[in-house]
């Protein structure tokens, strides 16, 4: 699952990318100068935009005829479209929002395209427009008018054609806003042949339908985890959030509205495209605060939520005359919100949370779509509308994260169910073939439970044996410190290293049963390595040599008697295999006396073997012992030197030497010393011989 994330995060960056390269290129060297353009041939490969100076007219509402008539030059200015019209200046004065104009542009082409027919692609208009082609009325938005009431707001893009007869090309559009803060043309007017118009159009449609899909299909799954998971509210935020940013994606793209969402009147579209903002970020905080609670202020949280609940209910119940002047209010507190955000996924990134590094470079993304957004709708850049792009990214690895989480409870849940199915598969077929065997399933089903019974014993005594290890040096202790706290015992040195003595073995006892415990639960990681093993053996003499001579024991290493070019190679886990062999010149070492002996040896006995063997001419230990020398917690009653043991270090050597593939031995005389053997396979440089 690791290369699958930053894959999948890779694969999302390659589509938006490739969704965002045009397929059409738009030709941006012509521009219009006191209301005509002269544009050159047009081909299928290019669109020409028509921007520039176009003859304006406000609050006149001219049609062709009374441009025959020769009227409107008294009225005219020039004015750069695209651009709304607040803000334009005429005598002196600024251009209040609302009201009406009519806009006029004279197109020249060459002859050469005379008697073929061209496409314009006439984008929204705010909030209402009419649009005349040499004359012919081409297409209409709503109802154009003079006063709030005589208007009817509708702004969809459309392609019209028209039949190139002769220069120059009159355009002349009417329109009207008293609805919402921006009239007039916000978007380019483009004119070219009508098939690369119209792909240009379908690039669009394709390219948030795509984005609208995918999340809308992403919050319907995550509706449905809800609603088999309740208590999962992350699901239910996820949802919501990719549903309104859906529906806002959808009202941006006009002309995907009109498809999708036609019963819809303006002024709902218009309050569902600014919930669709106030919505996303309050749900998008929501289900941050799921996914990282710890990092998340519960106050910045319920502060994030009253203030987007207040706004919503604002736009709810107000005309989009009045909540569409406060879209920068709306703006900073977006990019206030998603500030906030970036902070709590680097605070969880910095502590290493599950999802966070995937998480903090797509809520950057989202940052810098939206602060794009803030300077595009303010028409501080020219680019376009990229907050659906970036809230679909962010989603995207959401998806991924919430996927992740909850994918390996998915997965063993169909590896359980596959293995019942064949479990029960196998009991049908064992029930039709082995019914006469009945009896002898009874008799090994009793056995089992024989066997199962012994385990249950073994554990209850290995727990009495650790309560009882345990209770010694932790008596001890307590003994001790309560006698000196008591004034009972004086704090002498003495008794001071015995409490440090038991707690040492304590300890070492701890770790053994750790051992024992990972060993058995299947847990431990051996680390297995091509080593030769003389080598090996011969490091450890002499690593462990001179320690032992100063406690004047004789430590000699017998090597095989073969010539040293001839090298023998085991597959072992170093670290372990040392553990083993220590442990036994450890206990070599308590056993042995004044004069004592230990011999470290290499012997190849048998094919395909070697045998490492650990000597020495100490107590020896009894034969009745030496079936339980390797029990845990059995402790050999010869006495030897001074110990703190656990009595599972010998345990833990067979388990680790099995591991191995070995055995462990040992033979043993008392009063004349004992030899361990360790058997483990050879194998040579290829693989085992």
């Amino acid at each position: 699952m690791k290369w699958k994330l930053p894959a999948l995060f890779i694969i999302f960056v390659i589509i938006s990318v490739f969704l965002t390269i045009p397929l059409v290129s738009v030709d941006t060297h012509h521009a219009a100068y006191n209301g005509v353009i002269k544009v050159s041939e047009l081909s299928k490969e290019n669109i020409i935009n028509l921007d520039g100076e176009w003859e304006f007219y406000w609050r006149q509402l001219y049609t062709p005829n009374d441009f025959r008539q020769n009227r409107p030059p008294a009225y005219q200015q020039f004015v750069d479209v695209p651009h709304t019209w607040s803000g334009t200046k005429m005598a002196g004065k600024e251009l209040p929002r609302f009201g009406y104009a009519t806009y006029r542009l004279q197109i020249i082409l060459p002859e050469l395209e005379f008697g073929t027919v061209k496409a314009i692609y006439m984008p929204s208009v705010a909030s209402a427009n009419r649009l005349w082609i040499n004359g012919e009325e081409k297409s209409k938005d709503g109802i154009v008018g003079t006063s709030r009431a005589a208007m009817v707001p509708d702004n969809n893009p459309r392609v019209v054609t028209f039949l190139a007869d002769s220069n120059p090309i009159e355009v002349i559009v009417q329109v009207s806003n008293f609805h919402q803060r921006r009239g007039g043309f916000d978007d380019q007017i483009l004119i070219g042949e009508l098939e690369p118009i119209l792909e240009h159009r379908e690039q669009k449609l394709i390219y948030r339908a795509i984005i609208v899909v995918s999340l809308f299909v992403m919050g319907l799954s995550h509706i449905v985890l809800f609603l088999f998971r309740k208590k999962e509210l992350s699901f239910l935020y996820f949802a919501i959030v990719c549903i309104v940013v859906a529906l806002r994606a959808t009202l941006l793209e006009e002309e995907l509205s009109s498809y999708w969402l036609a019963f819809l009147d303006w002024e709902l579209g218009t309050k569902l495209e600014y919930l669709g903002a106030t919505f996303g970020v309050l749900f998008i905080g929501l289900f941050t605060g799921t996914q990282f609670p710890e990092e998340m202020n519960s106050r910045v949280k319920n502060l994030m939520t009253i203030v987007f609940g207040c706004y919503s209910l604002f736009i709810i119940v107000t005309p989009a005359i009045i909540y569409t002047r406060t879209m920068v209010l709306l703006q900073v507190l977006l990019i206030l919100a998603v500030i906030y955000n970036i902070y709590v996924y680097l605070k969880a990134a910095r502590r290493k949370r599950e999802g966070a590094l995937l998480n903090t470079p797509a809520i950057f993304i989202l940052f810098v779509t939206v602060v794009n957004d803030t300077l595009f709708f303010n028409k501080l850049i020219d680019t376009t509308e990229l907050s659906s792009v970036g809230l679909c990214f962010f989603l995207f690895t959401q998806a991924i994260i919430l996927s992740k989480r909850y994918s390996t409870s998915f997965t063993r849940t169909e590896q359980l169910s596959h293995q019942l199915s064949l479990l029960n598969a196998s009991l049908e077929q064992q029930v039709r073939d082995r019914t006469v065997e009945l009896e002898q399933m009874n008799q090994e089903l009793n056995i089992a439970n024989q066997r199962l019974h012994e385990v249950q014993q073994s554990k209850n005594k290995w727990i009495r044996n650790i309560s009882h290890e345990i209770a010694a040096p932790l008596t001890n202790i307590r003994s001790y410190s309560k006698g000196m706290m008591d004034g009972v015992i004086p704090p002498d040195p003495k008794y001071m290293q015995l409490i440090y003595d038991q707690s040492v073995y304590f300890s070492r006892m701890l770790h053994d049963l750790h051992d024992i415990a990972e060993m058995e639960n299947n847990q431990i990681k051996f680390e297995f390595h091509l080593v030769n093993i003389r080598e090996f053996i011969y490091r450890l003499f002499e690593k462990y040599r001179y320690d032992m001579e100063d406690q004047g024991i004789s430590f000699t290493f017998v090597d095989l008697p073969l010539p040293k070019s001839e090298v023998r190679f085991v597959r072992i886990d170093s670290t372990r295999m040392e553990q083993v062999v220590v442990n036994l010149l450890k206990n070599a070492q308590r056993f042995v006396g004044t004069e004592g002996k230990i011999a470290l040896e290499l012997a190849e006995e048998k094919a395909e073997q070697i045998t490492i063997r650990v000597r020495d001419n100490g107590a020896g230990i009894k034969e009745d012992e030496l079936s339980l020398i390797f029990n845990r917690f059995y402790k050999s009653g010869t006495r030897g030197k001074p110990h703190n043991g656990s009595g599972l270090g010998l345990a833990i050597a067979k388990e680790i030497i099995e591991n191995h593939q070995g055995t462990i031995t040992v033979l043993s005389k008392i009063q004349e010393g004992s030899c361990f053997s360790v058997t483990i396979p050879l194998v040579d440089e290829a693989g085992p011989i």
